[in-house]
């Protein structure tokens, strides 16, 4: 089962930095300004993911960005990911 964990703004703004660095774009509109929904998902091994929506276009597609573990422990995302969930 996948965990989740809020972004903070601080986490928001730096996966915005990581994901201008890997490049995705909207596949709608083409642009590669992508900006975080505003939660991160774990996955075995310690990667995340964390959906991306396009602000030049408010389209309904959405975009993933994938992080590493070792971006995900960089994002702070590690022990959040791993805490237990509220019940």
């Amino acid at each position: 089962m996948a965990k989740k964990a809020r972004l903070s703004d601080r986490q928001k703004r730096r996966a915005a930095r990581i994901a201008r660095e890997k490049g995705p774009t909207c596949p709608d509109c083409g642009s590669s300004e992508p900006v975080p929904e505003g939660e991160a998902r774990a996955h075995p091994g310690g990667s995340a993911n964390i959906a991306m929506r396009c602000l030049t276009c408010e389209s309904a597609s959405e975009v993933t960005l994938v992080l590493s573990p070792e971006e995900a422990k960089a994002l702070g995302l590690g022990h959040a990911l791993r805490a237990p969930e509220a019940p």
